[in-house]
């Protein structure tokens, strides 16, 4: 497929039905996540970004079943990205906690209370050239989370004017991805957090402390430290806020089990 193959013209605003219609044909006959990246990475030239990355938020420093990553970002961002486990920190993998939906990235203050480590995050991928992206969650209950994103537009004002467009790429490769690696993709991290270390993710993660989840469940606040400082070594964290990112981007805690009001604290 070469530049067009998705637009009879370059009128995108215009054409975005058009473009989807066409998109869904091609993904469609994909038969192998080759196929996918090839489609993708010709959508994201249509779209005028040039940058992809459709990707499960997971640690991808060694390879396994199960996991997708199709990204074209500079080589030595996406080295220090991926060896880094910097997608514990990125702002946009949080917003896709709170998102349903795509998003901008000039969106994320109205999504999550960025903080100054996410600030440095940012700043560091504008170094990079890695700015002013689009980004489509999969988040799937049960399963570990990911996204689909298109940044750094060759033109300013590129990016809000795709987001449907965008919105029709991201969820339908990923959609056909997580099919070609067996429809639900096995864990990582096996077993999961245990019933206890599961209960006390969840509760942390609706604000209580140490104490008030003791009196919720009947034990004491030192048995609470550590089944939580258990559940933060499993998945290599440090404190509790970042274990339930973990856990929830992990689909091993569903959003459904942490309270609203509380998104935008998890992801600050």
């Amino acid at each position: 497929m070469q530049d067009g193959d998705f637009l009879p013209n370059k009128g995108l605003d215009a054409g975005t039905l058009s473009f989807g219609e066409a998109f869904l044909a091609e993904i469609q006959r994909a038969a192998s996540l080759a196929d996918v990246e090839r489609l993708l990475e010709a959508a994201a030239r249509e779209l005028g970004f040039r940058h992809y990355a459709m990707i499960h938020h997971d640690d991808h420093r060694a390879a396994s079943p199960g996991l997708i990553n199709m990204n074209n970002y500079p080589p030595d961002y996406a080295a220090a990205y991926f060896g880094g486990l910097y997608h514990r920190d990125d702002p946009v993998v949080h917003a896709c906690i709170a998102a349903n939906a795509c998003f901008a990235w000039c969106e994320l203050a109205d999504l999550i209370d960025l903080d100054p480590r996410h600030h440095r995050f940012l700043e560091r991928g504008a170094r990079h050239g890695v700015v002013h992206g689009l980004t489509v969650p999969a988040v799937v209950l049960g399963e570990r989370s990911g996204s689909c994103n298109f940044c750094s537009p060759r033109t300013p004002d590129v990016a809000q004017r795709h987001i449907a467009a965008a919105q029709i790429v991201g969820s339908f490769a990923f959609q056909k991805a997580r099919r070609l690696v067996g429809g639900r993709p096995r864990r990582v991290r096996t077993p999961g957090l245990q019933r206890r270390q599961r209960e006390c993710a969840i509760l942390a993660g609706q604000g209580k402390s140490n104490t008030d989840i003791a009196t919720i469940l009947g034990l004491t606040p030192a048995t609470i430290k550590s089944y939580i400082e258990a559940a933060c070594g499993r998945y290599e964290v440090h404190n509790r806020t970042q274990l339930v990112i973990a856990a929830i981007l992990d689909g091993e805690i569903g959003l459904h089990e942490i309270a609203p009001r509380q998104y935008r604290h998890l992801a600050g």
